[in-house]
């Protein structure tokens, strides 16, 4: 009995100290779930990080300003606002897509950079009434990664009702800055102008009622255009009068250059071209004049120095008198108007011929036609023999 006592009594110490395969089966499921959780959250957290870290590597686009109203013609800015600052102060490349009515003037953004943000500006031509901007997206150069796009809202663009003087330019300033007018003809003068312009598609200026007219230079730019322009008119104008679109104070703006002739001197490169025989023939004419009466004096008095004081006169008589000499200009040379590089040419040689010359101004020899025309030829056209 005691025997058996002892036996139970360690049987029941065996089955306490034992594990139970029902607990510890229950128990490890829970591991399980701990342990897929801890490896979820891990996952998780590294998901972020790296999410985090693309997201900040962009950048963010957001439009600054786009304008309320707008005229056939104009150029107009677009302002896109880019943040952060640290990543899109660097290269930015853009795309622009979808956009109606207009054309890019400027591709090259302007840049402001700011404590909020980045600031790029486009300029764009309007060409029609009904404008549509376009939708922009930002790649960072260096990582490559995209920004937001912004779409670009549609606009409408007004049609103006110019004046008959009106010179087919829209500016916020233009100003002319020098000019020069010369006779050109008996009937006609050249008036040559230099002007500025602020915000201004200048390539599109253009005269009306004048004989003749062009582009002797031209420089685009956004900020500020400089053109020379010339026109021939009819020699019983008082001015030169034209009109522009003066967008800054959103009204026509006349501007008047007035005709004051100059004598036909060559002493600089804008000195142009001709002027009428007669001023060259009351000249000679005054001192053909004064010579004779000096020589008549002379045998009249019997005095030498009346004799010596004719010939200044006389010899000026001579000098003028006699006939320029001759360039040899190359077939195909072409005739400027203006001594001025890539000016406009009004006549191309067919032959190589001999033409009358009179004054060189730095690269340029002004030359006589047959038919009284006066004109410019490149030191470079003339040959060489």
């Amino acid at each position: 009995m005691k025997k058996i006592l002892i036996l139970l009594f360690l049987l029941v110490q065996a089955a306490i100290s034992e594990p139970s395969m029902f607990t510890d089966q229950a128990a490890a499921p829970q591991e399980t779930q701990a342990s897929q959780n801890s490896d979820s959250e891990s996952d998780t957290n590294v998901n972020s990080l790296f999410g985090n870290a693309a997201q900040s590597s962009g950048v963010t686009l957001e439009h600054s300003n786009t304008p309320s109203h707008l005229y056939i013609g104009e150029i107009f800015p677009i302002t896109i606002k880019l943040t952060p600052v640290d990543i899109a102060s660097g290269n930015i490349e853009y795309s622009l897509q979808n956009e109606e009515g207009i054309r890019v003037f400027s591709p090259t953004p302007r840049r402001v950079v700011k404590a909020d943000g980045v600031y790029d500006t486009f300029y764009f031509l309007a060409q029609s009434n009904n404008v549509r901007l376009p939708d922009i997206t930002a790649t960072v150069t260096s990582t490559g990664a995209q920004s937001n796009s912004v779409d670009g809202p549609a606009l409408l663009a007004s049609t103006l009702t110019p004046p008959a003087t009106f010179a087919n330019v829209l500016a916020d300033s233009f100003k002319v800055i020098d000019y020069k007018t010369t006779a050109y003809n008996q009937e006609s003068y050249i008036v040559v102008f230099t002007a500025k312009a602020r915000r201004c598609n200048i390539g599109t200026f253009s005269l009306q009622n004048v004989i003749k007219q062009g582009f002797e230079s031209k420089l685009p730019n956004v900020e500020e255009s400089q053109i020379t322009y010339y026109a021939i008119i009819p020699n019983t104008q008082q001015s030169l009068d034209f009109t522009i679109f003066n967008l800054a104070k959103n009204r026509y703006e006349s501007i008047s250059i007035p005709i004051i002739v100059d004598d036909d001197t060559v002493s600089t490169q804008s000195d142009l071209s001709p002027t009428d025989s007669r001023h060259t023939e009351l000249k000679v004419g005054a001192a053909a004049i004064v010579g004779v009466i000096l020589i008549s004096l002379y045998y009249w008095r019997q005095k030498q120095w009346y004799l010596i004081a004719s010939i200044a006169p006389l010899f000026f008589v001579v000098f003028t008198l006699l006939p320029n000499s001759s360039v040899c200009v190359k077939k195909g040379s072409p005739l400027y108007i203006l001594p001025i590089k890539s000016g406009t040419i009004f006549e191309v040689t067919v032959e190589e011929t001999n033409i009358e010359a009179e004054n060189v101004v730095g690269d340029f020899t002004k030359i006589r036609l047959d038919d009284k025309r006066v004109g410019w030829v490149n030191k470079r056209d003339i040959c060489s023999n």
